[in-house]
């Protein structure tokens, strides 16, 4: 497998032309689960696929480190309405973490 890094992985793997418009992935808000089998069925019909997210992605999402203050975490998930916020090592910038309202709730007292 690859290692994606960037504006050059266009030059390897051009960003697909055909793009599913952006309510195919809301259409359930619901959030039911699917069942097992089918999602088996589905990963094995298709598991030589490559699914291209970049055109879905945000290029450049608000980000905390490690060692950011509680408070300015809380800002941010309450000034840009966020649900998840990656976070990120200040040593290397690699993400080590992924931060959601639900951690932030669990921890806090409400």
């Amino acid at each position: 497998m690859m290692k994606f890094t960037g504006e050059m992985d266009d030059d390897e793997l051009p960003v697909t032309k055909k793009v599913m418009k952006w309510d195919y992935f809301n259409s359930d808000f619901a959030a039911s689960q699917s069942k097992f089998e089918d999602v088996r069925d589905l990963c094995l019909k298709f598991e030589k696929e490559f699914i291209d997210l970049r055109p879905y992605m945000l290029e450049d999402p608000y980000t905390v480190s490690t060692v950011d203050k509680l408070p300015k975490v809380l800002d941010l998930f309450r000034h840009f309405h966020l649900r998840a916020l990656p976070v990120i090592d200040p040593n290397h910038g690699l993400p080590v973490a992924i931060l959601t309202r639900q951690d932030i709730f669990s921890y806090m007292s409400l």
